[in-house]
């Protein structure tokens, strides 16, 4: 029995963006000030070091080095809570509700400072339309526990059915985790060779699309595209992928976007919904490979023959 009897758990809970767009702002600045604590640590290859890892509780940021020692921020998604705990034995936390961003922010620094931690972020957002600096950022946000917890709840289900898909490849692959930058969790794919960002490329995209790619992820919507869903694209596009048949039958492509998509309704109404996301990943994971000439055998079965 997965769970006690007396505990209610729902994989793939409901989940509406327009319900959660409110709440979402907050979530995701609170989450990319947090994030922006782990730029200190030493750069890894296409931003491997940035991203928030998935836990039983919520998201972490895992140890973060400091003064010989180290220390971690968690954000608790079950009683809604962010913590900080030291390897010189401090531990604190304050709650997560409804508040403006900036309140966020500052109550964040004052647990660093209270643990003795003096760290500084750039309080600009990044990957985001219309930034407002954090700390002038003082509207005050909503934030509705339960659909948090949902959200983070998909968030686990879909590392559950990516760690499948992530232990078949046999090539240059980074650890699972949320992009706290534009708040999805992804996982990707490198062949080795180059690639170019574009001679407009900003900061961001010229370390992250240095290489040849294929990116499967979630992300819970936008005022562009105000569902959530699964996405896949392959990096550089390669010409025709348009026009590949992928699986499950309701995943398409999406022109405007660049990208295959599988609507995370659609997921809920599967019989299967692991193995019909395990079908997206891996047939447009193939739609992308073969268009683009990637070497097959990077492929495996996942276990060891």
């Amino acid at each position: 029995m997965p769970f006690p009897q007396d505990i209610s758990y729902e994989p793939w809970p409901p989940f509406s963006y327009p319900d959660f767009a409110a709440t979402q702002h907050l979530l995701h600045m609170g989450l990319q000030a947090v994030g922006k604590l782990k730029l200190k640590e030493p750069f890894e290859p296409q931003w491997g070091e940035v991203p928030l890892w998935l836990s039983s509780q919520g998201l972490t940021t895992g140890p973060i080095p400091y003064s010989g020692g180290a220390y971690e921020v968690t954000v608790d998604l079950i009683s809604h809570q962010v913590g900080c705990a030291t390897s010189w034995g401090f531990s604190g936390h304050c709650d997560l509700a409804p508040m403006s961003v900036a309140e966020f922010v500052g109550q964040l620094f004052d647990i660093l400072g209270k643990a003795g931690i003096n760290a500084s972020i750039n309080l600009k957002p990044q990957e985001v339309l219309n930034s407002i600096p954090f700390d002038q950022d003082a509207l005050p946000r909503p934030y509705d526990p339960t659909l948090v917890n949902a959200w983070w709840r998909i968030l686990l289900s879909t590392q559950r059915v990516m760690q499948v898909f992530h232990g078949r490849f046999k090539g240059k692959t980074q650890p699972i985790g949320l992009m706290w930058g534009t708040l999805d969790i992804r996982d990707v794919r490198y062949n080795g060779k180059p690639a170019s960002p574009g001679e407009k490329a900003d900061y961001i995209r010229r370390n992250a699309m240095n290489e040849e790619l294929i990116e499967v992820g979630w992300w819970s919507g936008s005022a562009a595209y105000p569902k959530p869903a699964f996405y896949s694209f392959t990096y550089p596009q390669p010409k025709e992928i348009e026009h590949a048949k992928v699986s499950p039958a309701s995943s398409r492509w999406e022109s405007a976007m660049g990208e295959f998509l599988f609507d995370y309704d659609d997921l809920r109404k599967s019989k299967d919904p692991d193995g019909d996301l395990l079908s997206f990943f891996e047939s447009t994971y193939n739609a992308g490979a073969e268009r683009a000439g990637w070497d097959p055998h990077l492929v495996g079965s996942g276990r060891p023959e």
